[in-house]
């Protein structure tokens, strides 16, 4: 980020900013909107897993049967369920990042505004008019 030292730089610098935060909006509306799907493809993926024929049935052994336990059942579902759930994760830590870079540009635009104003008082009070 530049600090122009004029006040038409620094006006546009500001307008600078305003689209940039603009843009991180859109992308942050965009990242939401992606990890929403991945979460709805991850729970439906958990859904047929849990429902499909492959899956153990949980159940006590007997005779030669084995049995089969929760959590090797639960085991059984997340692993069919691995690329569903990795999808997901990729687009929570996208959003995540739109996050992060929204609230910087929020913050540069806030130093921006002070230093805007610094240098139109400066320009002000060099030409007279802050007397």
């Amino acid at each position: 980020m530049s600090y122009p030292d004029t006040p038409i730089g620094a006006e546009e610098e500001l307008r600078r900013l305003s689209f940039d935060l603009d843009d991180a909006r859109m992308k942050l509306r965009d990242a939401r909107n992606a990890e929403v799907a991945r979460e709805m493809a991850y729970r439906k993926a958990r859904r047929a897993a849990t429902l499909s024929a492959e899956c153990p049935k949980v159940r006590r052994g007997h005779g030669s049967e084995p049995s089969v336990t929760v959590a090797e059942r639960d085991a059984w579902v997340e692993q069919a369920c691995e690329a569903e759930e990795f999808d997901l994760a990729i687009a929570t830590a996208t959003r995540q990042a739109a996050g992060d870079l929204l609230r910087t540009l929020q913050a540069q635009a806030s130093i921006q505004q002070t230093v805007s104003r610094s240098v139109m008082d400066s320009f002000r009070m060099s030409s007279g008019q802050g007397r």
